[in-house]
């Protein structure tokens, strides 16, 4: 008995310490980094890194809506329904899992935020997915 366990401990011995620290690796998700166009090329969202994850920010409105406001004015808050719509955060995406990024996605036409699922479905594919507790819209967004 006592040479199994020796045997045992000269095994553990030989084995580097830090495989036997290492935890799994973990898969994250591709990064959204770069321009991403949105569902009939309206607008330009722009991803970049953020703290540990990544924000889209309003880059440029290709298309705009007649009558749209150029400023947050639906925002909640009305110390920033003044700031202009370019440029204004849309996605926060703050965790990175393997099927995707999750966060929060602002929509200022309602003011609303919402939870975010954005996952890449291929390399110039976007999946941008938002919901509020069990209702959620996708859209496809394109990086051409």
């Amino acid at each position: 008995m006592k040479t199994v366990f020796g045997g045992l401990a000269l095994a553990t011995l030989a084995v580097p310490a830090s495989l036997l620290l290492a935890a799994p690796a973990r898969q994250v998700a591709p990064d959204p980094v770069g321009l991403w166009f949105t569902e009939g090329h309206r607008s330009a969202i722009r991803f970049a890194p953020c703290g540990a994850g990544w924000c889209g920010h309003i880059d440029r409105v290709l298309i705009p809506d007649p009558g749209a406001p150029a400023h947050d004015v639906k925002n909640p808050d009305p110390r920033l329904r003044t700031r202009p719509i370019l440029g204004l955060r849309l996605l926060d995406l703050p965790r990175a899992q393997a099927d995707g990024w999750r966060g929060t996605v602002y929509d200022p036409r309602s003011g609303r935020t919402y939870t975010a699922t954005v996952r890449r479905t291929g390399a110039d594919l976007l999946e941008v997915k938002g919901c509020l507790m069990m209702f959620c819209q996708t859209q496809s967004w394109t990086a051409r």
